[in-house]
């Protein structure tokens, strides 16, 4: 497809990266997850521009954005203000928000300081929701293991990419060639990692920003569509039952064969879903509500414990100096050592 012109607006004395398109129907506002970019949501401008007004943009530090010079230590409230400012930038002044991981958070973030603005809620294993994420991740926050497992390449890309999605042959070549670009850019890999250090670390996202989050979700009284892979590696959908918990007004889809990125996956029935809760939202609710599954707990995954022992041989191979590669050793060792109990389970649905 021909993607959509690439925007560009100073926020907060940011220059920021959106995408625009359509004129008519319900508006809507898309934010992608930590690494991301506009063009995640490539599948869904594609097909509802002719019916909705749709902004996607690149957050602060991500994509082609401007990268801030320091990341707050609440980077939610940030992002979320960088939302703010492009929708006012392009006179939008009430919109359904779709996010995606961090996205998500960063959409509650919004939904807590400007309910106003929000006709509705659509959050795709929205992040926040408790501290669990996924081993990889917290592994970034290391000094020096993050430099060296997010060092710019095609093939990194491609891995993190497909990590996100069920189907890695659903995730196409001019996919992972602009991903690439873009954490190529200059600066592009400190900045991901400035934020992810921000929000999360070895023990997970930070706890008192998810409970600061969770406390303001029970505010929210926005209709709220959360979206889970069954398959998800980043995010356990024990979290999506947090989420009902504290939402007042929410439902919940699980999507067996899908993995974090459900509307990669799924684009068409995502697309759907999306425009049937956009136009009904309380009767989609009300039909949820009546079906929610029931959480089960599975083990640790074993070929995601078979990475992490083959991490340490990584390392020797690296340029760093002694001491940075002495710490990200012992670091990875103690992770391998960890045994597989209640703090490395994570819930699925069925």
């Amino acid at each position: 497809m021909k993607l959509p012109e690439d925007r560009f607006v100073e926020i907060e004395r940011l220059r920021l990266r959106y995408w625009l398109e359509g004129e008519t129907g319900a508006d809507l506002v898309f934010i992608h997850g930590i690494g991301g970019a506009v063009d995640v949501w490539r599948r869904q401008f594609e097909h509802l521009q002719g019916t909705h007004r749709m902004l996607a943009l690149d957050l602060p530090g991500c994509g082609r954005s401007a990268i801030p010079a320091p990341y707050p230590p609440d980077p939610l409230r940030m992002l979320a203000a960088a939302v703010r400012g492009v929708m006012q930038a392009v006179g939008m002044e009430r919109a359904t928000l779709v996010g995606s991981s961090l996205g998500g958070a960063v959409a509650v973030e919004f939904a807590m300081r400007w309910p106003e603005m929000v006709s509705s809620l659509v959050l795709i294993a929205p992040a926040g929701m408790t501290h669990q994420v996924a081993w990889s991740l917290r592994l970034m926050t290391l000094p020096g293991v993050g430099e060296l497992l997010t060092r710019p390449s095609r093939a990194r890309t491609a891995q993190a990419i497909r990590q996100c999605v069920a189907d890695p042959a659903g995730v196409e070549e001019d996919d992972i060639d602009r991903a690439f670009a873009m954490a190529s850019l200059p600066g592009a890999q400190a900045a991901f990692l400035r934020l992810l250090r921000a929000y999360a670390s070895l023990f997970g996202l930070d706890r008192r920003e998810v409970q600061r989050l969770r406390q303001g979700m029970r505010a929210v009284q926005a209709p709220t569509l959360l979206i889970w892979g069954g398959r998800d590696r980043i995010i356990p959908l024990s979290a999506a039952y947090v989420a009902l918990e504290n939402f007042p007004n929410a439902g919940l889809i699980v999507r067996p064969e899908s993995g974090h990125l459900v509307f990669v996956d799924e684009p068409a029935w995502f697309n759907r879903t999306l425009v049937e809760f956009v136009q009904a939202p309380e009767a989609m609710l009300a039909a949820l509500r009546t079906q929610t599954p029931a959480p089960t707990v599975e083990p640790f995954p074993v070929p995601q414990l078979a990475r992490l022992r083959a991490l340490p041989a990584m390392t020797a191979s690296v340029q760093m100096n002694p001491h940075a590669r002495t710490l990200a050793a012992l670091a990875l060792l103690a992770l391998v050592a960890l045994p597989v109990g209640r703090g490395a389970m994570r819930r699925s649905w069925h």
